[in-house]
C-alpha cells in the first residue's frame, strides 16, 4: 500500500498546539481591526481582555524573579495590540449604530452616573495617573535596570569563574549561570523597549476617545438629524464608556509591568515579601498608634478614625514584639542545640578534611590579581589554562581553589596539588619581569630588582613599570606577573598531570568512548586490564606530555597486547608507538624535522646491560660515574637546544627509552626521550649531538 502523501502525524508535530494557538489568536487580533462585531461578542472579548489583563497582574504578584515571566514583553505587545484591535471595533459599534454593547453601556451609564462630564474627567484622571505616574516611572525604572544589568554582566562573569576556579560549582552550573546572565540582559533590554507600548496605547486612548466624541457629533448632526447637544451626550456618554473599559485594562497591564519590573532579587512572591519585610518592623507600628492617637486629641479632627487606628496600630505592635521575641529565643535554643550536636558529630570533622585537586595562593601583595572585585585577572586566565591543557593533554583538570594566604611573605604565592605544596615562587606588582640579569638590565640604564625565573632558574629582573616604555624602545620583553604566574602554574599542572588526573576522571572519558565504539570497552574492561591498570597506563602517558585525547586508539592498542602482558610500562610503551605520528607532531618544526641528541651504541648496550628486574619492577642500575657524565654532557646539549630555541629531544632505542627517561627526570624532568619505533618516516631527524663516555 503506498505511504500517504500528507503525514498528519508529521504536520501535528511540526506545529504545536500552543504555537497554533498564538498565531490564530494573532490573525483573529488583525481581523478584528477589519470585521464588524454584533454587539454580543464585543462584550464577550471586552470581559475577556479584563480577565486577561487580572490573570497578567496577578500573575506578576506572585513571581518569585522577573525571569518567571521571560515573555512578558511579546505577551505586552499582543494584549495591546488586542486593546487597540477592541477600541476600533467599539468605535465601529458606537458610530455606526450608537450603541457598543452592555459593557461599555454599563462603564458610560453606571460607573460614571450617565454624565459624560464626570466621565470625561474620570477618564482624563485614569489615563493620566497611568501615563504620568505609572508608565512612566516603569519606563524609567526598566531603562535603569536595562543599563544597570549590562553593566554589571562582566562583573558576574568573573564570579562565575572565580567560583568554577575555586571548585566550588561545576561547568554545568557555571554554563547555567551564564546562561541566567545573558536572558536578565536580554529580557530587561526588551522591557526597556516593551514599556513604549504601554504608553503607546496611553496616547491612543486619548486620541480615540477625542476622534469618537468629534465623529459622534458629527454623525448624530449631519447624518441622524439630531442636535449638536443630543449628539454630544448620546455619543459622548458611549466614548467614555468605551476608553474607561480600555483605560481600566491599560491600567491593569501597566499595573504588572510596574511589579514585574521592580521585583527585587528575593526568591519570594511580592506578597510573601511585603509581610515579611513590612511586619519585621513592630516599632514602626509601634510610633504610628502614638502618632495617630496624637492626631485624635487634636480639636477639629475626627477622634474615632483616628483612634480606631491608634488603637489597631498599637494591638500589632504588641503582637508582632511578642512573636519577635519568641523567635530569637526559640533560634537561640536551637543554634545551642545545634552547635552541641555538630560537636557530637564526627561527619562534622570529615567535611574539613578534603583536600582541593589544585590550589593556587597567593601574598597579601598579589591579592588584586586574584580579587575578583578589582577585576584581577588572574581568574579568568586560570580558566583558559584549564582549558588548554586539557584540550592539550585529553583530560579534564579539576578546579583550582585560588585564594590569598596572610602567612606567606607578600610578593609570593605557592602551588599545591592535594593540600601538598609543589612549587613557588615570586611575582611583584607593579613590574614586568625582563629576562635579563639585573647586571645586563643596569648596562641598557634599566634599574630594578633581582630574582630568578620560576621554571628555568635562571637570572632575572623585575622591572618597575615606569621602566617599560625604556624597555620596548630596546627591543627588550617584558612579561606582566599574570603572565609569570600563568606561565608557571601551566607548567606544574603539566609536569604534574598524572597526580591530578584521577580514575574518575579516566572512567568519564571511557564513558565518552562508549559512544563511538563501545565494543572495544567491553572487550578491554574488565576482562584484559582493570580499570585501574588502564588509570595507570594513561599516567605514564601524560607524566610525558603524551596527548590521551585518542583514547579509542589507546584503548584499541592496549586490546591489543593486553593478552601478551600485564606489564603497565610496556604497555605504555606499545601504546606509545601507535602514537607516534602524534608523538612527532609535537616536536617536529614547520619543516618536518627533529633535532635531537642520541647516545652512543656501546654507552647504550651498557646502560641496557645495567636494566635490573626487581619485585618492585625494572630500573637502570648504571654506575654513578658513568651517570654523572650522562648528566653533565645532557646538560651541556641542553644549552645548545635552548640557543637554537628547539625543543629538547633524546634519541635512543626502544629497550633503554623508559628506563633512560626514568634516569634524567629528576634532573631534566622537561627533556623528552623518544625511541626509533616513534619515529614516522614522514619525518627528518637531525642529530645535533651524542652523549657518550669516551
Amino acid at each position: 500500500m503506498a505511504a500517504p502523501i500528507f503525514d498528519f502525524k508529521s504536520i501535528r508535530n511540526l506545529f504545536t498546539l500552543s504555537d497554533f494557538a498564538v498565531a490564530g489568536l494573532l490573525i483573529v487580533i488583525i481581523g478584528l481591526m477589519l470585521v464588524p462585531l454584533p454587539p454580543f461578542i464585543l462584550d464577550l472579548l471586552l470581559t475577556m481582555n479584563i480577565a486577561i489583563s487580572l490573570t497578567i497582574l496577578l500573575v506578576a504578584m506572585y513571581l518569585k524573579e522577573p525571569l518567571e515571566f521571560a515573555t512578558f514583553p511579546s505577551i505586552l505587545l499582543v494584549v495591546t495590540v488586542l486593546r487597540l484591535a477592541l477600541n476600533i471595533a467599539s468605535s465601529r459599534l458606537l458610530l455606526t449604530q450608537a450603541f457598543a454593547g452592555q459593557v461599555v453601556q454599563a462603564f458610560g451609564v453606571f460607573v460614571v452616573g450617565g454624565n459624560y462630564i464626570v466621565g470625561v474627567i474620570i477618564f482624563a484622571i485614569i489615563t493620566i495617573v497611568n501615563f504620568v505616574v505609572i508608565t512612566r516611572g516603569s519606563e524609567r525604572v526598566a531603562e535603569v535596570a536595562a543599563r544597570f544589568t549590562l553593566d554589571a554582566m562582566p562583573g558576574k562573569q568573573m564570579s562565575i569563574d572565580a567560583d568554577l576556579n575555586a571548585g566550588l560549582i561545576d561547568a554545568t552550573e557555571a554554563r547555567g549561570r551564564r546562561r541566567k546572565i545573558e536572558q536578565e540582559a536580554t529580557f530587561f533590554g526588551s522591557m526597556d523597549g516593551a514599556n513604549k507600548f504601554v504608553r503607546g496605547d496611553a496616547i491612543a486612548g486619548i486620541i480615540i476617545v477625542l476622534v469618537n466624541i468629534i465623529g459622534g457629533i458629527l454623525v448624530g448632526w449631519l447624518q441622524l438629524g439630531m442636535g449638536v447637544m443630543e449628539a454630544l451626550t448620546t455619543y459622548a456618554l458611549l466614548t467614555v464608556g468605551a476608553g474607561l473599559v480600555s483605560q481600566l485594562t491599560a491600567l491593569l497591564i501597566a499595573i504588572a509591568t510596574g511589579l514585574v519590573i521592580t521585583k527585587s532579587a528575593s526568591e519570594m512572591s511580592l506578597g510573601t515579601d511585603v509581610s515579611v519585610q513590612l511586619f519585621n518592623q513592630p516599632r514602626a507600628f509601634a510610633f504610628v498608634s502614638i502618632i495617630l492617637g496624637a492626631f485624635a486629641l487634636i480639636p477639629g479632627l475626627p477622634t474615632i478614625p483616628f483612634l480606631t487606628l491608634a488603637s489597631a496600630a498599637g494591638v500589632l505592635a504588641l503582637t508582632l514584639m511578642r512573636a519577635q521575641t519568641a523567635k530569637e529565643e526559640s533560634k537561640l535554643v536551637t543554634e545551642e542545640v545545634t552547635a552541641k550536636d555538630v560537636l557530637k558529630k564526627p561527619e562534622s570533622i570529615l567535611g574539613t578534611l578534603g583536600l582541593d585537586p589544585l590550589s593556587l595562593k597567593a601574598g597579601r601583595n598579589l591579592i588584586p590579581l586574584i580579587d575578583p572585585s578589582q577585576k584581577g585577572p588572574l581568574l579568568e586566565r586560570i580558566t583558559l589554562i584549564r582549558y588548554n591543557i586539557g584540550q592539550e593533554l585529553g583530560f579534564v583538570i579539576p578546579g583550582v581553589r585560588v585564594m590569598d594566604d596572610l602567612s606567606l611573605p607578600p610578593n609570593q604565592y605557592e602551588i599545591e596539588i592535594r593540600g601538598t605544596k609543589v612549587s613557588t615562587a615570586d611575582a611583584l606588582v607593579g613590574h614586568h619581569q625582563l629576562d635579563l640579569p639585573l647586571a645586563q638590565a643596569r648596562a641598557r640604564k634599566l634599574n630594578g630588582i633581582e630574582a630568578r625565573d620560576a621554571l628555568t632558574g635562571d637570572p632575572v629582573t623585575w622591572l618597575p613599570d615606569e621602566y617599560l616604555p625604556e624597555a620596548q624602545k630596546l627591543g627588550l620583553t617584558a612579561r606582566p606577573p599574570v603572565d609569570v604566574i600563568s606561565d608557571h602554574f601551566t607548567e606544574v599542572v603539566k609536569r604534574y598531570a598524572d597526580e591530578i588526573m584521577t580514575r574518575q576522571n579516566v572512567q568519564s572519558l571511557i564513558e565518552l568512548v562508549k559512544n563511538t565504539n563501545a565494543a572495544i570497552v567491553r572487550e578491554l574492561i574488565p576482562d584484559l586490564l582493570s580499570l585501574g591498570q588502564v588509570h595507570k597506563v594513561l599516567q605514564l602517558l601524560v607524566r610525558e606530555r603524551v596527548s590521551i585525547r585518542d583514547l579509542s586508539t589507546i584503548l584499541e592498542r592496549l586490546a591489543d597486547y593486553a593478552h601478551l602482558s600485564r606489564d603497565i610500562n610496556i604497555l605504555a610503551e606499545y601504546v606509545r608507538q601507535s602514537l607516534a605520528r602524534q608523538i612527532c607532531e609535537a616536536y617536529s618544526d614547520k619543516s618536518g624535522v627533529i633535532t635531537v641528541v642520541t647516545i652512543d651504541p656501546s654507552l647504550e648496550e651498557t646502560m641496557i646491560g645495567a636494566i635490573h628486574q626487581s619485585e618492585y619492577g625494572s630500573f637502570l642500575a648504571i654506575d654513578p660515574g658513568v651517570g654523572e657524565k650522562v648528566l653533565v654532557q645532557i646538560s651541556g646539549h641542553l644549552q645548545n637546544f635552548k640557543r637554537l630555541k628547539l625543543k629538547p629531544v633524546i634519541l635512543c632505542s626502544p629497550r633503554l627509552r623508559p628506563h633512560f627517561k626514568r634516569f634524567i627526570e629528576r634532573s631534566f624532568p622537561d627533556l623528552a626521550v623518544l625511541s626509533y619505533n616513534e619515529i614516522v618516516p614522514q619525518v627528518k631527524v637531525q642529530s645535533i649531538g651524542m652523549i657518550s663516555i669516551d
